[in-house]
């Protein structure tokens, strides 16, 4: 499988990506130079003399990995007074440590277009502001609303993707379970976890997590596009983009991308009392009720005990020595089978 990645603005250079079953490799560079990555890890060099067909090869060893950076220990606290303990934050580092080793080069280009549509944003509101105070300042606000224009049309970042017919069905595989995942009625991030002190008080429940609410796509998001769907998760302030042979990581103006191959997925069920309006898609295992005996009953010395659904769903940790710490949940658990 081959990805092209081409820029329609001139923010850093053209991007060539080969996937095949040998590895991944790239390069970059502009007429008469080229810096080429192979999938064997070695860094080939070419210079060039157009139209004479001399040119100069120098080809390295593969050099000295990047150092990783760790996920750092999870921050335990005690809160009883919530009927909690040892709460456990599920959140990403931050997208600068989130770079696999390799791909650094891609990730400038990257930033660059994300740095140029901030500089646009910038400009249009202090020149608006300025203006009526200072009119002249409307030739300023009308610039900036042209290059916030121009970077959002022809400033993307193409990925155009050639699959060898020998990668489809790795590809298929690979990220054919997100874009299902992106097809359920309900998609939540796990954000918190904490066990529990007292399960009267819980419904049953030795734990309780906090989740958002979280937004799946099969589009990709700016700064890209695309001839073929993106896995994209949207929660809050940060997205998740999931390419055949890619991560990216977009936390505001910053992102991270990170290679299949330094990310550790796993997939399972669990049973969620679901105190909100149950999806359409999801599987109901049982029930309990919001304050509940040990034997399973209603604890009648409560006045709003109500019955709660147990829902059936599916979840999704993604974890890495880089810094990935994301727990997707799900409503619909067949679409995944």
């Amino acid at each position: 499988m081959g990805i092209r990645y081409r820029k329609s603005i001139n923010l850093g250079g053209g991007f060539r990506v080969n996937i095949s079953n040998s590895g991944v490799g790239y390069s970059w560079g502009v007429k008469g130079y080229r810096v080429t990555k192979t999938a064997k890890g070695t860094t080939r060099r070419t210079a060039s003399i157009p139209g004479t067909g001399i040119s100069f090869v120098d080809e390295t060893g593969k050099g000295n990995g990047r150092n990783n950076n760790n996920i750092k220990p999870q921050q335990y606290n005690n809160d009883i007074h919530k009927n909690h303990y040892e709460t456990k934050e599920i959140v990403n580092s931050v997208t600068t440590n989130m770079v696999s080793e390799g791909l650094e080069d891609i990730l400038s280009a990257i930033r660059k277009t994300l740095m140029v549509n901030r500089i646009s944003n910038i400009g249009i509101w202090l020149t608006l502001l300025v203006s009526f105070s200072m009119p002249i300042f409307l030739i300023l606000f009308f610039g900036f609303v042209g290059l916030k224009i121009y970077v959002k049309t022809k400033g993307l970042v193409d990925l155009e993707y050639i699959i060898d017919e020998d990668q489809k069905e790795v590809v298929a595989k690979r990220i054919e379970p997100m874009l299902n995942v992106t097809d359920s009625k309900k998609i939540w991030r796990i954000m918190q976890s904490n066990k529990v002190i007292d399960r009267k008080y819980s419904s049953g429940a030795s734990n309780e997590v906090k989740r958002t609410p979280c937004i799946g796509t099969k589009k990709v998001p700016f700064p890209f596009q695309a001839n073929t769907p993106a896995a994209t998760f949207i929660a809050g302030k940060e997205t998740l983009v999931f390419l055949p042979d890619k991560l990216f990581i977009i936390q505001k103006n910053k992102v991270g991308v990170l290679n299949y191959s330094d990310i550790n997925t796993y997939t399972h069920t669990t049973n969620f009392i679901e105190s909100e309006v149950v999806p359409m898609d999801a599987k109901v295992v049982g029930h309990t009720w919001k304050y509940v005996n040990k034997n399973g009953g209603p604890d009648k010395r409560f006045k709003d005990n109500v019955q709660l659904p147990i829902c059936l769903y599916g979840q999704i940790e993604l974890k890495s020595t880089y810094g990935l710490n994301t727990v997707l949940m799900f409503s619909n658990t067949n679409i995944n089978n």
